[in-house]
């Protein structure tokens, strides 16, 4: 009776340890988590009776390097499931080298996952009109577009876009006024694709029997930062300015309020200020700055001729002749052709470069380019007029010494 309580008691003792043991023994049997990163990793290692298990700080599994961060007790490999799964997920794509990797890992099955990726999108939508009014276009609009699908090939279907923007040609006039409109909308919404997300790595490990011996196994747990990121299930329109940038909704509000005579716009308040990346509309400012130029040089074109015409006056009355003022007046003819070269050519590459029939705005695209143009009409002309008060001064001074030696 003795013997059998002691057989009892021993055998209480075994079982209450392998209980104790088996928490520390978990293993994966299900799905990560919905947004889990793929990081971990859980691998066995066995070992008989008598044998130094060996655990080592890290391994490469997927073509990824991992590093231990626990380690379970010894357990006896009979106390589990004589099959058990080990599933992973990892992320993005994976290289051919990562293929070969995986598939000399032993009995390992990789399975793609889709995931549904929402896409923005500019869809452009071209209409003829009778007047160039926003109100008038439709919004929002609905377009055929992608469907994303993670059970088959995607598909279609109609979904709503908001209006973003409007640009307005003028396609014919009718007694000098627009008459038809070209409008070219620009709807902006989402369209939606499959692509592949991540894969599934399931990793079956059996038991293996060895006759009159106990074995062990270690469950360790590794982790890695070389994970790809998870695939972005949002793809955004990109907006950095590549050049051309257009004009906001407030700035095509007034546009569809222009009356077509810049100058009752411009009084009105109907003229945005645009931007130097934008084409679709004609400068205000560039006009003003090439017309500006151009009275300029007109005048200046006149004072010019009147200062020869009365420096010729006083060299005919004082007999004055004087190679350093021969030569400055050289130059100064050269600098005020230039000048007037300049100022007639802002108001050439103003008509060139702007499309008068577009809508107006203060600044654009070339706006620049005229105001360059222009500056340097302003800097000649003080420049040549500096010099020729300077010859002028010079004569009369001089005459004015020889009538009083006289």
């Amino acid at each position: 009776m003795k013997i059998m309580k002691k057989r009892l008691s021993v055998l209480l003792i075994i079982v209450f340890a392998i209980m104790m043991l088996a928490p520390a023994a978990a293993f994966a049997n299900d799905a990560p988590p919905p947004g889990a990163t793929g990081g971990t990793l859980t691998v066995e290692y066995r070992f008989t009776e008598g044998e130094t298990p060996d655990v080592p700080a890290t391994i490469t599994r997927f073509g990824f390097t991992y590093h231990i961060v626990s380690q379970s007790d010894p357990v006896l490999e009979s106390t589990l499931p004589n099959v058990r799964t080990y599933q992973y997920r990892i992320e993005g794509a994976l290289t051919d080298d990562q293929l070969k990797d995986i598939e000399g890992l032993g009995d390992v099955t990789l399975t793609p996952v889709k995931v549904i990726r929402e896409v923005e999108l500019d869809i452009p939508d071209v209409v003829q009109m009778l007047t160039n009014d926003v109100d008038d276009i439709e919004n929002p609009k609905q377009f055929m577009v992608r469907k994303g699908n993670v059970d088959g090939p995607d598909t279609t279907e109609l979904r709503w876009f908001e209006l973003t923007g409007v640009t307005f040609d003028i396609i014919s006039y009718e007694d000098g006024l627009p008459y038809l409109y070209e409008a070219t909308a620009i709807y902006r919404g989402i369209e939606t694709e499959s692509v592949h997300g991540y894969w599934m790595a399931d990793m079956l490990v059996e038991a293996k029997v060895d006759e009159g011996l106990d074995v062990y196994v270690i469950i360790a747990e590794y982790e890695t930062d070389e994970m790809p990121p998870p695939v972005d299930l949002f793809v955004g329109i990109d907006m950095t300015p590549t050049g051309e940038e257009g004009l906001d909704q407030e700035e095509l509000i007034l546009v569809s309020e222009q009356t077509g005579n810049p100058f009752v716009d411009i009084i009105n308040g109907n003229v945005p200020l645009g931007n130097v990346g934008f084409t679709g509309a004609w400068s205000a400012l560039s006009m003003f700055l090439s017309l500006t130029a151009v009275v300029i040089a007109a005048i200046y074109g006149i004072g010019f001729l009147v200062r020869r015409k009365r420096a010729k006056m006083l060299e005919d009355l004082g007999d004055y002749d004087d190679d350093r003022a021969t030569l400055i007046k050289k130059r100064g003819n050269l600098l005020r052709l230039i000048a007037i070269i300049v100022g007639v050519m802002t108001l050439v590459i103003w008509l060139y470069m702007d499309d008068l029939s577009l809508a107006l705005v203060w600044i654009n695209a070339f706006t620049p380019m005229v105001g360059v143009l222009f500056a340097i009409t302003v800097v000649m002309c003080v420049i040549t007029n500096g010099r020729s008060k300077k010859l002028l001064s010079d004569q009369e001074e001089e005459l004015l010494k020889e009538s009083t030696v006289a």
